[in-house]
């Protein structure tokens, strides 16, 4: 598959100049960006995060909570701001 990307002049005669192999710097870069996705959702803090999230789901579904409209949100992230 073929893609074009748009790179500064300046930057492009850098590179060049450097002697770095343009299709494997991109190659490993894409790489980079898939591993760094991959590592969190293989992470145990995913883990932790997934189970987090699903019991305040079961939470809400089971009626023993409820989200908060978007006034009580607004409300409680401006009290929030403040103590930042």
């Amino acid at each position: 598959m073929q893609v074009s990307i748009n790179v500064q002049d300046d930057l492009y005669k850098r590179f060049v100049e450097s002697g770095a192999d343009i299709q494997t710097k991109f190659n490993e870069y894409l790489l980079t960006l898939l591993d760094n996705k991959d590592s969190y959702l293989n992470s145990k803090q995913f883990q932790e995060d997934k189970i987090y999230f699903n019991d305040a789901l079961n939470e809400i579904d089971n009626g023993n909570d409820k989200p908060l409209n978007q006034k009580e949100y607004d409300k409680e992230m401006n009290e929030f701001l403040k103590t930042l």
